[in-house]
């Protein structure tokens, strides 16, 4: 996608060394990244999978373990055939919308409730007069009982940007194949819970759309702490590991499908949730799009430029200007999530969905075009590998590695503000 020696080079001074460490850094995480598929493994017990992956001669189960070893070289080979690009990319910072929020926000509501296919329709319009900052969607939000394939067919009303569905919840093969070989439908499939953990049902899921040609989009989202080590590293690490692990099933089942990186890490707060306020959450998912950027050459989607605030409020439209602020300043590829989300993206508001488009178009007339590449000063931890051989598939919120890195992200974000890569997070009266 950019030929990042060459930006290096002509980066300022004063960023120069620490953008080459900052290489070094994702090509080191990458290398453990293969190690961690050889030695370490996804938990599986899914036969199809076992069996694509084995024919190759360059994976094996172990039974005995229920898990399956992939060698760096099935790793090599399944990037050298994906593509590197796709009708309808952008290039970078294209931001867009979805995930499917479980509840639609109404101010007037006593209790969550998720949208109707006519208040659906009503917002796939609504996005569509925002379509020159909202570059590609999701189903903004669920629809009550809704058939996966009608509300498709209400998004499909749509032109001139990208579409993304999720052809696991399809109950037809009729309804996974209508948008096959469709350049601007994409399949979002989330084939591994992590940590490392193959859902069988949603990688059968992915094997039939890659089998039907469709656009993947390779979905995970380990929590820091929690599905994943604390540490901005070694959370990136288990990050890449699930994405490769898919890119590897779907690359043998049809070499040269489009297969983006969507490896979304997050920041967690010390009760478990998400923290989509905290500034590490944008830095976190800028990181893993300059792995991919940098080194991998695959077409990436991230997530942030969002808010953990529960209504539309002040604060919730300063979070969402700073985190897309993070993605678009300091780069990302592609970007969901960024426009109307609310509470950790348990909410979609209209609301704020017309405030964070409109924000963004300002900060688009006012932004220069040409970015200055910053570092990000991503921590390293040299027990990235040890504390994911050490907990596998377990829980990391009990693990020493955790409990020593509590603040990692706090002190991360700390340093990107003090080095005046950042301005100080506002507080805003409610």
């Amino acid at each position: 996608m950019i030929n990042i020696n060459a930006t290096i080079d002509k980066s300022p001074p004063e960023y120069k060394d620490a953008l080459k460490a900052e290489k070094e850094n994702y090509i080191r995480i990458h290398e453990t990244t293969k190690t961690v598929l050889a030695e370490v493994g996804i938990e599986t017990r899914n036969e199809a999978v076992i069996s694509i992956l084995e024919a190759t001669g360059l994976a094996g189960y172990d039974a005995s373990v229920g898990r399956i070893y992939l060698l760096p070289e099935l790793i090599d080979q399944s990037l050298a055939s994906a593509t590197k690009t796709f009708p309808g990319d952008e290039g970078m910072n294209t931001l867009g919308i979805g995930g499917i929020p479980p509840f639609l926000y109404r101010e007037s509501d006593e209790y969550p409730l998720p949208a109707s296919y006519e208040e659906l329709d009503h917002l796939v319009k609504l996005i569509g007069e925002n379509l020159d900052v909202v570059r590609f969607l999701s189903q903004p939000v669920k629809v009550n009982k809704g058939d996966p394939l009608k509300c498709n067919q209400i998004m499909d009303q749509l032109n001139n940007c990208i579409k993304i569905t999720c052809s696991a919840y399809m109950n037809s093969s009729d309804a996974v194949k209508w948008f096959a070989y469709r350049d601007d439908w994409h399949d979002s499939i989330c084939g591994v819970k992590s940590p490392l953990i193959c859902m069988d049902n949603m990688m059968d899921a992915l094997i039939r759309s890659a089998e039907a040609g469709n656009n993947l989009r390779l979905t995970t989202m380990p929590l820091a702490g929690r599905t994943a080590p604390q540490t901005p590293e070694a959370c990136i690490v288990i990050t890449h590991a699930e994405v490769m692990f898919m890119l590897a099933v779907a690359q043998t089942v049809n070499p040269g499908i489009l297969c983006m990186f969507g490896g979304m890490p997050c920041t967690t707060r010390p009760d478990g949730d998400l923290d989509y306020s905290h500034d590490a959450m944008n830095l976190l998912n800028v990181a893993v799009a300059r792995l991919n950027m940098w080194v991998t050459g695959l077409p990436s989607v991230q997530s942030g430029g969002s808010t953990s605030e529960k209504v539309p409020n002040e604060q919730a439209l300063s979070d969402g200007k700073r985190g897309r602020k993070i993605l678009c300043d300091f780069g990302v590829h592609n970007a969901r999530h960024c426009f109307g989300v609310l509470d950790n993206l348990n909410f979609f508001s209209e609301e704020a969905f017309q405030y964070d488009c409109q924000a963004h178009r300002e900060h688009l007339t006012s932004h220069k075009n040409d970015i200055e590449l910053m570092p990000l000063y991503l921590p390293e931890d040299n027990q990235a590998f040890d504390v994911i051989q050490r907990v596998a598939s377990s829980d990391y919120h009990v693990d020493s590695h955790t409990t020593a890195n509590l603040s990692i992200f706090d002190d991360w974000a700390r340093t990107v503000v003090d080095r005046s890569l950042l301005p100080e997070k506002p507080q805003t009266n409610q």
